[in-house]
């Protein structure tokens, strides 16, 4: 029998070498562009002010003039812990107050509701 003489590399040669090729990746020029315009349209942005923090103010206002109606008739005693939170109150119900009038003086209650 003769042996046969194989010119060309053996498998596991072709295997190593198609392993140890790094791939040349082929982009078309167009590609961003094609995928750019199979995105959906984006919405329009519209930015309506939110009033949480007026309509919190109001709210933390209505508090506090429940809790100085509350609190009044304990506040006419000598008790210094009862007369300390009257005016605890007082003074962030005034100052709030000063804030919503001060920050939202374009704002009226109607735009409230």
């Amino acid at each position: 029998m003769a042996k046969h003489e194989v010119n060309a590399p053996s498998l596991e040669t072709r295997i190593i070498r198609a392993l140890e090729t790094a791939p040349k990746p082929d982009i078309p020029a167009d590609f961003a562009a094609r995928v750019a315009r199979q995105l959906p349209p984006r919405p329009t942005l519209i930015l309506t002010p939110g009033r949480y923090g007026y309509r919190a103010g109001m709210v933390c206002l209505v508090v506090l003039l429940g809790l100085l109606l509350a609190f009044a008739h304990r506040a006419t005693g000598a008790s210094l812990l009862w007369i300390s939170m009257e005016s605890i109150f007082c003074a962030q119900f005034a100052l709030l107050a000063v804030w919503l009038v001060a920050r939202n003086a374009s704002y009226t209650f109607t735009n409230l509701f």
